[in-house]
């Protein structure tokens, strides 16, 4: 049994008549015969009545019964072939996406969420926040699909790949009680006898280092506290522990007791979303065109 004589059956049941049904499928009528008459074969019964005293099509017990049962296996197989088309479009599914723990999530970053939201409801967008180190590991481990980063953190890794999203102000975190809270024109100089809390090395090897480095430049060799991880620095920093060099998105800009002071050494960091070069989840592909896609928009 093949699927050209069910679909020959088919026709041929639904019109009631072999002449009609061949020519809406634009073969000869003795093929469409042969076809059916194959089926019955092969089947051991007859599906139609049979009589030279009939001219007209008429189906039997045994076939009425197979074409409603072979109507709705159509129908099945239709919407199966249709739900796997969609899925493999990465219209529908299941997105990850990992966050920094120790940052908010800005306007930009939600406004692109809720537009692929709309566009596809049937994709299930899940969310988690972690540490810079394991939403590193998370992407080579593949129980990410893509995570919003800082590119320094990314660029170096063979196996990932990002796109840039835009830039993200890089400021100084002090207590709100410190006496250059609030003021304009300040450097990393200034604040030479402050603690600086850092993302530990293991954490983090280039924002550790980055620190370090921009601090040679003002001039000093800073005393530092080494944070574990974000989660560890944003709490010594709110507690009053030093000083802390961060993304202007930090939790802690919106702590009352921690002000937030421009310096003029500190560049903008660029904002990317990163993924590993294997995952080949189609919904994660619809998402970075769409992402490409509005890019070149904005730019016409």
């Amino acid at each position: 049994m093949n699927s050209m004589q069910i679909l020959c059956f088919l026709k041929a049941a639904q019109n009631l008549s072999f002449t009609e049904s061949a020519s809406e499928m634009f073969i000869s009528q003795p093929a469409f015969s042969h076809n059916i008459m194959s089926l019955e074969k092969e089947l051991g019964v007859e599906l139609f009545v049979r009589s030279n005293k009939r001219k007209d099509t008429v189906l039997t017990p045994a076939g009425a019964i197979m074409y409603e049962g072979l109507k709705r296996l159509k129908e099945q197989f239709e919407n199966l072939v249709q739900q796997a088309r969609i899925i493999s479009q990465g219209k529908a599914g299941t997105l990850r996406v990992g966050l920094s723990g120790a940052d908010r999530i800005d306007e930009r970053t939600l406004i692109m969420f809720d537009k692929f939201q709309q566009q596809y409801p049937d994709v299930e967008l899940l969310m988690r926040r972690g540490s810079h180190s394991e939403l590193i590991r998370w992407l080579y481990e593949k129980t990410l699909d893509l995570s919003f980063s800082l590119r320094i953190d990314v660029a170096e890794r063979q196996q990932l790949e990002y796109m840039k999203l835009y830039d993200v102000e890089s400021v100084l975190f002090v207590s709100a009680a410190h006496p250059l809270a609030g003021r304009d024109g300040l450097s990393l100089a200034d604040f030479r006898d402050e603690t600086f809390i850092n993302i530990s090395a293991s954490e983090s090897p280039v924002l550790n280092a980055m620190l370090v480095q921009e601090c040679k430049k003002a001039g000093f060799k800073p005393k530092v506290l080494d944070a574990p991880d974000v989660y560890s620095q944003t709490l010594y920093l709110e507690s009053g522990r030093g000083v802390a060099v961060g993304s202007e998105n930090n939790t802690a800009a919106f702590n009352p007791r921690v002000a937030t002071v421009r310096i003029k050494e500190l560049i903008p960091l660029e904002f990317v979303v990163a993924w590993n070069r294997d995952n080949d989840n189609p919904c994660k592909r619809l998402f970075l065109s769409g992402l490409e896609h509005g890019e070149e928009s904005e730019e016409q």
